[in-house]
């Protein structure tokens, strides 16, 4: 091939794998994949984490946030395993509003293998966070209309 032609598939070649390689690079450290609380353990025991950043999932475990003005503490639990995890979430947003007892959440941080994960933001899910504490009989159908 001669050498000006060479230079014309080169050129976008070059072009391709920089942006491939940028994706890629971006892409790593962003997946939405969340841990459970016993994978969450398991992966701390297997390689350390090595202050990855983690997302973990759980329900709130009722009476546990206790809010501070440095952050917020509560527990989750994996409902399968009965096993829980302390949570200290210090992130910049607010809290949010549906976090509560009987929540499902998912936390965005790290671990560092002392029974207290660091979080960072914070979602708590909503879809069906009233069917708990109605089955728990914290709230009423009445309070539930209420809100």
């Amino acid at each position: 091939m001669p050498r000006k032609q060479l230079k014309f598939v080169i050129g976008p070649v070059v072009v391709i794998l920089a942006i491939v390689w940028v994706a890629v690079s971006a892409l790593d450290g962003t997946g939405s994949y969340w841990q459970t609380v016993p994978e969450l353990y398991a992966m701390d025991a297997s390689d350390g984490l090595d202050g990855r950043r983690v997302k973990v999932y759980g329900e709130v475990v009722p009476g546990t946030i206790v809010r501070t003005t440095e952050a917020v503490r509560f527990t989750i639990v994996d409902l399968e395993s009965r096993q829980t995890l302390d949570i200290e979430y210090v992130g910049r947003s607010p809290v949010p509003d549906t976090l509560r007892d009987y929540a499902e959440a998912v936390v965005d941080g790290h671990y560092a293998g002392d029974g207290v994960f660091t979080g960072t933001t914070i979602q708590a899910k909503c879809a069906s966070k009233y069917e708990r504490e109605l089955e728990a009989g914290v709230i009423t159908e009445a309070t539930q209309l209420e809100r």
